[in-house]
This record gives C-alpha cells, structure tokens and sequence, in this order.
C-alpha cells in the first residue's frame, strides 16, 4: 500500500511557514523599537527612549545594540533630571553602565559598546566629582582605548578622550598635551558636530585660550542644528561668545 502523502505534510509546511512568519514578526517588532528609541533621542524624549529600547530588550535580551542605545539614553536622562534628584541620577548612571558592559559581552568587537561604557563611567565621575572617582578614570580610559583601537574615526571616542584629559588629574592618567589634538582630531572626523566645537571652545576658555575658542564658535554658530543635543549646543555657542565679546 502506497503511504498517503498531501495533505498532512502540506499542514505541517504550513505550521512552519506560520511559525516563521511569526518569529519574522517578533525580531522585526524588537528591531523596530531601537530605531524608534534613536529618533525619541534626537527629539529630546528621554524617558520615552528608555522604554523604546527596553521594549527591543523584552522581546530579546541579548541585542547588544539596544543595550547599548539604551545605556545612552540612560545618561541623557540623568543629565536632564532637575537638581536635588541625586539618588536617582546616579542610579541612572550606574544601570547605563551595566547595560553598556552587557552590550560589550555580547558585542565585543563593537566600538559603541565600549564607547557607551566610557560615557556612563564618565558621566558617573564627572557628578561624584573626579577627585572622588579616581578609581573609575582607569576604566574609562580603557574603554575608550578600546574604541579608537576597533575604530580610529570615531569622533565622540576623540571628543570624550578630550575631555578626559582636560578633567583627570595627572596621577590618574590625565595629560594636558593631549587634549586639543583629541579635540582637532574628533572636528577634523567630523566638522559639522556643534558638541565639538562648543566644548572645545569651553575648554580652551578654561585653558586660557579666549582668541582660539572665539574661532570655534563663530563656526559652531554657522552650523544647522538637528536633534535636541544639537540646539542645546547651539544655545551654549551664543552664550559662550556674549561672555568673550
């Protein structure tokens, strides 16, 4: 007796067409929210951010993207919270952090990953206060070690190493030398990121450069801002320049 072949086998492709039509569904709903979570970013929604992207990790905890995205966005909004909120703040900072390094185990050959551990340790420092936090200047200055090694043109890896230099004392890794090369190298990646220019114009008021900083700001006010961050900066390069004039 020849065995019955059709319909049975035909219900079965079909369960697995469905199935995978399903699966399909699933990663491409949590792939979505990370993009939604970049554009809430750039608006300034920070909150509503940090939901986009731990709804990406809900339907897949081991998207080293969103980890990342969301540790980002962590940062953004402890910087926004209102004075007096310091628990919270630093609660903040410290799951971006831990979001970031879980984004570099999953991830380790991502730059951003290792850039977003920088930030949030960063960050974390710089509201302790640096001389309280010598002991996370290591740590940052690793990670972003470990940027610029996967990544030599990224630009905010530049602009953060900046920074670095200008705030850690020398005992903790700090080099003043170092600081307007990082700075010229990030413009020189990327000339039209109003965050260069304006911090590099802070920084160099701070260093005693008034002439040098007025020149970054004049281009900074030359260029278009885009995303919240960007009109932010834009406001700081007027304000900066009234206080040199």
């Amino acid at each position: 007796m020849r065995a019955r072949i059709g319909r049975p086998g035909r219900l079965s492709w079909l369960r697995a067409a469905a199935l995978i039509a399903a699966l399909a569904v699933f990663l491409g709903a949590a792939q979505a929210s990370v993009p939604e979570g970049n554009r809430l970013v750039d608006e300034g929604s920070f909150a509503e951010a940090v939901e986009a992207y731990e709804s990406a990790l809900e339907r897949n905890e081991n998207d080293a993207r969103a980890h990342h995205r969301l540790a980002r966005a962590l940062v953004y909004l402890a910087d926004s919270l209102p004075e007096g909120d310091d628990d919270e703040r630093e609660t903040l900072f410290d799951r971006a952090s831990d979001h970031a390094e879980r984004a570099t185990a999953l991830a380790p050959e991502d730059p951003d990953a290792h850039f977003e551990v920088a930030r949030a340790l960063g960050r974390l420092a710089q509201y302790r206060g640096v001389l309280q936090s010598l002991n996370l200047a290591s740590r940052v200055a690793s990670a972003l070690d470990r940027t610029l090694e996967l990544d030599p043109d990224h630009a905010a890896a530049w602009h953060a190493r900046a920074i670095f230099h200008h705030e850690v004392p020398w005992i903790a890794g700090g080099r003043g030398g170092r600081v307007v090369p990082s700075f010229e190298r990030a413009i020189e990646i990327e000339p039209d990121v109003l965050s260069h220019r304006v911090e590099f114009a802070r920084v160099l008021i701070e260093r005693g450069s008034p002439d040098a900083a007025a020149e970054q700001l004049a281009v900074a006010l030359t260029l278009t801002p885009r995303t919240y961050h960007d009109h932010q900066d834009l406001a700081k390069a007027e304000e900066l320049l009234a206080e040199l004039q």
